[in-house]
Order: structure tokens, then sequence, then C-alpha cells
């Protein structure tokens, strides 16, 4: 295989990989390279790819550190049977509305570490995916408004809260088991030991030691200086564009998707996959209003 070539995507995070050849198998210089950037800019892009389930799969193991005989087993459906974020294929995650910003299972003691998307069918025109740093939202903190936050907690819940729904265009998973997990808004990223901002728009409901006007208040702080523009990034998805993140260290989310829109078709890897018995409940889907 050819030497990967790394191209920034913004000052703050996201990295491009060319020179990925799908058919090659990957050398380990070539994996340690590719883990190393994801750890250090938190998404890796990879445009014009041809790949099947499988290796979608197999990349994203690679990438948290499973060794070759593992790595295939994150997600062994991804091949026989693929799971879509689809506005047209049966049973698609999300197949319509607006997702506010978020990490996936953010509201689990235990979410995954890495999600990957890659457009099996978009026609134009498609709806982008937009992606936060969350490592780069706290390192770039102001240090009055870190002060404030300093030793304080946020609780996460499933579905989505309603804040900016003015549109009435926000989706709401559906499940029938509510659950939440408590964590420290400054929180320190289980692998690489970097602290993030752990608040989402989605799925923070409150910050547990403060009244909930003070905690709406200072929430709408931080999300202002998390998705201030000089921490996002924007895809406008291609066919055969393939993009994996930190589920942790990245949020995502998207503007509203149409159902009789045009087709956004996009297989779904997250790693590592949950055991059967550990799996999140999927949840049913409806607009927020």
């Amino acid at each position: 295989m050819a030497q990967l070539e790394v191209k920034d995507l913004t000052p703050a995070f996201g990295a491009e990989i060319l020179g990925l050849d799908p058919q090659a198998e990957l050398a380990e210089h070539a994996c340690r390279q590719l883990r190393m950037t994801l750890d250090e800019r938190g998404l890796l892009l990879f445009r014009g790819v041809d790949i099947d389930g499988e290796f979608q799969a197999h990349l994203a193991g690679m990438l948290i550190g499973k060794d070759r005989s593992s790595a295939g087993d994150e997600d062994p459906d991804a091949a026989t049977n693929p799971f879509f974020v689809s506005n047209k294929e049966p049973g698609g995650g999300a197949p319509y509305g607006r997702l506010l910003f978020h990490s996936d299972m953010m509201w689990s003691d235990d979410p995954c570490q890495l999600l990957s998307l890659y457009a099996v069918q978009v026609d134009p025109p498609v709806v982008p995916t937009m992606f936060a740093s969350t490592t780069n939202g706290w390192n770039t903190l102001p240090d009055a408004l870190r002060a404030r936050v300093e030793g304080l907690h946020a609780l996460h819940v499933t579905g989505q809260q309603t804040r900016g729904d003015d549109d009435g265009e926000l989706l709401q998973p559906i499940r029938e088991q509510i659950q939440s997990s408590t964590k420290p808004i400054g929180n320190p990223h289980p692998r690489t030991g970097r602290t993030m901002l752990y608040v989402c728009q989605m799925m923070t409901q409150e910050i547990v030691e403060l009244p909930n006007d003070e905690s709406e208040g200072l929430l709408e702080e931080l999300f202002a200086h998390l998705y201030n523009p000089d921490n996002l990034w924007q895809h406008e998805w291609r066919n055969g564009d393939l993009v994996a993140w930190d589920n942790l260290a990245v949020q995502h989310a998207r503007s509203d998707v149409q159902i009789d829109g045009p087709v956004r078709t996009l297989r779904k890897v997250i790693a590592p996959r949950p055991l059967l018995a550990d799996r999140p409940e999927t949840p049913r889907f409806s607009k927020v209003s």
C-alpha cells in the first residue's frame, strides 16, 4: 500500500486520509498512523472509497485498538445484516427529522467509542452532517467559564431535549426504558485522557448541582461555545464517502431530513458493538411536536 497522506480538515479537528486502498492489507505502521491521527484529530474522512460492511467494521475495530484477529468481530452483522441511517431503507434509523448535537449513547455509563458512516447512496441535494469537537471545546473554554463548571456534573438522558425546537423538525427517539448517566462536565476521555466538554444539546438534561434556571442558563453558555463555528466542521456527503470519528471526542448533528426527499442512505458501524444482551433498545421515532 502507498503511504497514507493526512490533511487537516479544520485548524481545530478532523483529518482527511488520502491513499487508502481497501483491497490491500493495512500494514501495521499504517494502522498506528490512523490510530494516532484519530486520537489527535478526533475524526477521519476517506473520500470516494469502495468498501463493504465487513471492511467498515474491521477498520472501526482497528481504530480503537483491536488486533487483527478480533477487529472484524466488532460488528459481525455488518456484511450480512447492515444497519442504515436512511430515509428510504426499511427499518432505517433516524429516517427523518432534525438531530441536535450529541454523542451516541451519551446517556450510558459505557457509550460506544467510535462511529462510522459510509455513503451507500446519497442523491443531491443531500443533508450534510455537522461535527463539533468536545476536546477542543474544553481546551478553548474561557478561564472564567471554566472556573464556573469545575467540579460540576451533568445529567444525560435518553431521548431528545426540546430546546431550540422552533420549527417542529426535531426527531424524538421513543424508548420503553429511560436510561441516564451523570458525568463531570470536564470529563476525561477514557482512552486518551484528554478532557472533554461533556455536554450536548440533545441529551443533557441539567447540571445536577444547580437550580433549573441557573442550570439551563449555564448550559446555553456552554453550547454557544461548543457549537461556535470555529469548532464545527460540516461534511457534504458524496457516494463512497466514509467518515469515522471518536464518539466521545466529537459530537454530530444534522438538519431536517424529509422522508420523501432525496435518497440519503448511510451505512452505520459502531465500535465496540455491545454484546447482544447489553445492546440498547432499538428506538421508534416521531417528531417531538
